[in-house]
């Protein structure tokens, strides 16, 4: 049999409450600040096998080749002049420099932002920032070099966009980098050629990189928020970067590596093992992802080549489950995975239905509390009856106050005779933590709300929603503090919500809980998505409801049990 708590420590309701709140409010501090990294795996010299990966998508037709430019006899086969290629598909619109071969914008033209279409680039500080998407080998000028365009892209967007560049070093290294997108994804093949035209045997260590960082200089990312993910041996590694200035490489059969911010990801894909990953910081210290290869030996006239995917796009699970490798990962839903991808599959069917992000959360909402309405009558009876039995148990404090063991003997009796069980207004709530905290990632990590607008002043459900901003320095807080709708609403909320349950032991101690409950969770979700405090409040809304009709419904539901002595 379960060992009751003494009474003399407090109502078992009062702890119900506080018990969930304190759960909730855990959770989610854990989910915002001390979720650990994985620790960094280290190199590996053994052999490495080939680990079985998914199968991605079957890609549209190969690109006819386009004229190439003639081979260059004896000058080296290098650009003249900088210049820019456009390559454009329904998707994507990437412009790449020949300085360095980088991609100098790589946008995304289904989603927008204030200043245009999301740049997975962004503003670079100047022009001799290294661009990302930059090959070159060790110790060469490949990085900032002009590159030579040997093949121009199809002028027709609804055709796969191909663009082959070379570029020769001093030590007689030809390095061709071919990049190809694809009409309908956002993942494009790419190919590196290192050729050897000398009459000598060459070698060369070939470097791959994307950065800095993602999407650079976007004004809705936070310091911190880009990090650098790979997949190692079939595990997920994330280097600690902020611990270290110092380039971090880790060998073994790498699947992937990737840079990425919360909705957004560009991702190098391996189709053969080979390189290490590589993760760092440029001399500002922003993050830079990359690609580092074996020492590879040519011959005189040969080449050596190597292949590989780019992911470079939002991160919508569906599009990073068909690239395969567990690309979908990427998406970090937590401790409860199992329950919050589901739950973000029928978000995006309900809003085929509703064409409304905020109006698909109200539904799955309330699905969720119809799931759990058998659950929430039962809490809600034994609230009630808990509140029933409570003059009973302070007469039985009173009667044998210097006795606690009678004490507890005489209240685990009277939950007997009366049918009460202390736990039954807890446990309905303890079961529904696993899918709040599902439903709470699924929100926070869906690029579908990524600026989804909702109804009046909320246009933009993945940030904080502002009602207007204060003109006037406040004291403590500084300049244009925002005064922010849903949070209010959702303490004016929660504080109906706690006047109309049930309550019981000592009646000051309910009082400080009915305004510090709403107080407490008004400044946990000020800064929230605006999303999830749409949740919270409708969860709230509804919880109401059914309160209402309890009350005015059941009353208090005890069993008729023999007089007290």
């Amino acid at each position: 049999m379960t060992q009751l708590p003494d009474p003399d420590r407090g109502d078992m309701e009062r702890r119900a409450i506080v018990a969930a709140a304190l759960a909730v409010i855990v959770l989610l501090a854990y989910q915002a600040f001390f979720t650990p990294a994985p620790p960094p795996t280290e190199p590996k010299t053994e052999p490495r096998k080939e680990a079985a990966e998914e199968k991605p998508a079957a890609k549209a037709a190969a690109p006819q080749p386009q004229a190439r430019s003639p081979r260059l006899v004896g000058a080296p086969r290098r650009g003249e002049r900088e210049e820019t290629i456009t390559l454009e598909t329904d998707l994507l619109k990437v412009v790449l420099t020949n300085r360095g071969g980088g991609i100098r914008s790589w946008q995304l033209k289904q989603y927008q932002e204030e200043s245009g279409l999301v740049d997975l680039v962004g503003m670079l500080p100047d022009r001799s920032t290294p661009t990302p998407f930059a090959v070159w080998v060790e110790g060469g000028e490949g990085r900032q070099g002009l590159y030579r365009v040997v093949e121009r892209p199809a002028p027709d967007p609804t055709k796969p966009q191909r663009v082959v560049v070379e570029f020769q070093e001093a030590s007689g290294i030809v390095l061709e980098k071919t990049l190809v997108l694809y009409p309908g994804r956002y993942l494009a093949d790419v190919e590196i050629r290192l050729q050897n035209p000398g009459s000598v045997p060459r070698q060369g260590t070939l470097r791959l990189e994307w950065g800095p960082s993602l999407r650079f200089g976007a004004p809705d990312q936070q310091v911190g928020s880009v990090s650098i993910v790979a997949r190692i041996d079939g595990k997920i590694i994330t280097p600690p970067l902020e611990k270290s200035d110092q380039e971090t490489v880790q060998s073994g059969t790498v699947s992937w590596t990737a840079i990425q911010d919360r909705y957004f990801t560009a991702a190098f894909i391996l189709a053969e093992p080979g390189p290490s990953s590589v993760a760092g910081k440029d001399g500002e210290g922003r993050p830079v992802v990359g690609l580092l290869y074996p020492t590879m030996k040519i011959p005189p006239g040969g080449e050596t080549r190597v292949t590989l995917e780019l992911f470079a796009g939002p991160k919508e699970i569906a599009r990073l489950r068909e690239a395969g490798h567990d690309l979908q990962k990427l998406v970090d839903l937590g401790w409860f995975d199992f329950l919050a991808r589901p739950a973000l599959y029928f978000l995006r069917f309900l809003h085929s239905f509703t064409g409304n992000y905020g109006v698909a959360i109200i539904l799955i909402t309330i699905l969720q509390k119809v799931g759990f309405y058998p659950l929430a009558q039962k809490s809600h009876k034994s609230m009630q009856a808990m509140q029933a039995v409570q003059p009973k148990i302070q007469a039985i404090k009173e009667r044998y106050k210097n006795n606690p063991q009678k004490v507890n003997q005489e209240t685990m009796e009277l939950y007997k005779r009366h049918g009460v069980n202390p736990l039954g207004g807890c446990l309905p709530m303890v079961i529904q933590i696993p899918i709040f905290i599902a439903l709470y990632n699924a929100l926070a990590s869906s690029v579908e709300l990524w600026r989804a607008p909702f109804a009046l002043w909320i246009d933009d459900l993945s940030v904080a929603d502002t009602l207007f901003v204060v003109p006037f320095p406040i004291p403590y807080v500084g300049e244009a503090f925002a005064v922010r709708g849903l949070p209010v609403i959702m303490g004016i909320s929660m504080f109906i919500q706690q006047k109309m349950s049930p309550t019981g032991g000592d009646p000051r101690q309910a009082q400080m809980m009915l305004y510090l409950m709403p107080v407490m969770f008004t400044f946990i979700f000020w800064g929230m998505p605006s999303g999830l405090v749409l949740y919270w409040l409708v969860n709230n809304v509804l919880q109401i409801g059914h309160q209402y009709q309890m009350n005015r419904g059941l009353g208090l539901a005890v069993g008729a049990g023999k007089e007290e002595r």
